[in-house]
């Protein structure tokens, strides 16, 4: 993939250098406007803990994010604590960028960490912890309740009673009867072949027993062209074949806006909009039980690491401590609108909590959410997959023939690279 470097290069020249003195951490995070407020109580509360002590910390977010990481990482001016969006995770580490942090994080706080969260920081053969995340995010179909009770839909409020695929088309075929529908069903097509296409449909495949490489022996062959991995991606293709889902063409907001669609398979970075959008008609139902495994919900997020040139490590293990209280996991999830991941965090969140409007989220990222594949080779993996997707759901082609292509990529770039050692050996 070309990665362009010169912005990167331009800011991090500007920016504070990683060879901070003890007692001196600089932290680069992500430059989102959800974010900002929870950036800045951060570091205001811990310099207000521990500056008196000696250790005080400067939050920079960085606009350009990925460019300026690269950046930095060619330049070896990271700073002590950066920010990782969690899928990416293994192919720094494995490109020697990142050092393990389990040493520097209270064991308390790696056993309270969600199942999919805790899975998600640990990598390679050795199962080392390289990374952690405050929140995590999912996947849910939200619903127009107006229209789903109109089209005499039922309407489940658990993972226990989670649409089965079959009760799913049926739903889709009621609500395109109606006269004001125009498609049932949002999944996102705008968003293009992208991560959201990983992010959004790999928990369909999975739910009915598939996935998109194998995470034992990781060869993709046999398992992202499975047969459960075609009858799932058929089935949507089926939808799709009958004017059930939003094109791409019709751009984003047939749910929330136009309230021309009565569903829509979206994370949980879509609730601002849906709430404004619906009111009281919004209604947030399961994952559908595709199959053999039940619901499934994605997983992941941005979160923290430290660069292998970081040695302030006292410095960084009590900024690391701090960041992952339960306190302050519950701001950052009532902040940004994610759920908290920790266990003992989702009661503090008045979102989350129980009782709260997106308690149902918190229940899918506990029970219910599949990391995806710590791999080196995840970037391929994703893009493969991605586009398989995209071509499945753009015309009327073989899914299987697909579904093969996208095997091919993966198994022939963990080859090139010799498995990525010390994975495969």
């Amino acid at each position: 993939m070309k990665q362009t470097l010169y912005a990167g290069v331009a800011l991090a020249a500007c920016l504070t250098s990683s060879h901070a003195l003890a007692g001196q951490l600089t932290a680069w995070v992500i430059d989102g406007e959800s974010e900002k407020p929870y950036f800045t109580q951060l570091e205001e509360t811990f310099n207000a803990k521990y500056g008196a002590q000696g250790t005080t910390l400067d939050v920079v977010p960085i606009p350009s994010y990925n460019e300026a990481i690269q950046a930095a990482t060619l330049a070896n001016d990271l700073p002590d604590i950066i920010m990782l969006d969690g899928p990416n995770m293994a192919s720094v580490a494995w490109a020697g960028t990142i050092q393990p942090i389990g040493d520097l994080i209270d064991p308390e706080i790696v056993a309270d960490l969600l199942p999919a969260i805790k899975d998600q920081g640990t990598y390679g053969p050795a199962g080392e912890f390289y990374f952690v995340s405050p929140y995590d995010s999912g996947t849910i179909l939200w619903g127009n309740k107006a229209l789903l009770e109109k089209a005499g839909v039922r309407i489940p409020t658990t993972v226990e009673d989670a649409w089965t695929r079959e009760e799913m088309r049926d739903a889709l075929e009621k609500l395109a009867a109606l006269p004001e529908v125009e498609w049932p069903l949002d999944v996102k097509m705008n968003y293009g072949a992208g991560e959201w296409m990983t992010y959004g449909f790999s928990p369909l495949a999975q739910s009915n027993g598939g996935d998109i490489i194998d995470r034992t022996t990781w060869v993709a062959e046999g398992t992202i062209n499975s047969a459960a991995n075609v009858e799932t991606l058929t089935e949507i293709q089926t939808w799709n074949k009958n004017e059930w889902i939003v094109p791409a063409s019709a751009g984003d907001n047939k749910f929330y806006g136009e309230k021309t669609a009565a569903l829509s398979w979206v994370g949980n970075w879509m609730w601002p909009a849906h709430r404004e959008g619906l009111g009281d008609d919004l209604v947030l139902i399961p994952p559908p039980n595709f199959g053999a495994a039940g619901p499934v919900s994605a997983n992941g997020g941005w979160g923290w690491a430290v660069p292998t040139s970081s040695t302030n490590l006292e410095d960084v293990k009590l900024f690391l401590n701090y960041a992952m209280s339960s306190e302050q996991v519950a701001a950052y999830a009532d902040t940004t609108g994610y759920v908290p991941s920790r266990t003992s965090a989702i009661p503090l969140s008045a979102t989350y909590g129980e009782g709260g409007e997106g308690e149902i989220f918190a229940k899918l990222a506990d029970c219910c959410a599949v990391v995806r594949p710590v791999h080196p080779a995840y970037p391929v993996i994703t893009s493969a997959w991605s586009q398989a997707v995209v071509n499945i759901l753009s015309g009327d082609v073989d899914v299987k023939a697909e579904l093969d292509r996208a095997a091919q990529t993966i198994d022939q770039d963990i080859a090139d690279n010799d498995g990525y050692p010390p994975f495969g050996e």
